[in-house]
């Protein structure tokens, strides 16, 4: 009686194992799209994330840097007009990035491949 209590308890694990094996491989196409829609999604969400801080970022330093170098003239101090002048610079780089990100977005070229 025991030999069979462990055939049947042998059994039952291996229809266990096949149903979790079945279940976890994403063998239909739905799932393999479904993957691939959140991957698509998680992408376009991180290009708008590094849109959005540079854009901040680029306000950021505009909005410091101008003010510095306009200050810097009236005293006559050069350290802080060459500051000014590297702030507005970083942040007119980083303007010219926000531009080339959003004329040229990334996720169109991984859709068309």
């Amino acid at each position: 009686m025991g030999k069979k209590k462990q055939k049947e308890l042998s059994e039952s694990a291996e229809n266990v194992a096949q149903t979790e094996n079945a279940s976890s491989a994403p063998d239909t196409p739905n799932a393999l799209s479904a993957s691939v829609a959140n991957d698509e999604k998680a992408y376009r969400i991180h290009y708008y994330v590094k849109i959005a801080v540079s854009t901040f970022l680029c306000a950021l330093l505009l909005l410091i840097g101008v003010p510095v170098f306009m200050e810097s003239r009236v005293t006559g101090s050069l350290a802080y007009t060459a500051l000014g002048v590297v702030l507005v610079a970083f942040g007119l780089i980083l303007a010219l990035a926000v531009v080339v990100l959003l004329f040229n977005p990334p996720f169109k070229a991984r859709i068309n491949k």
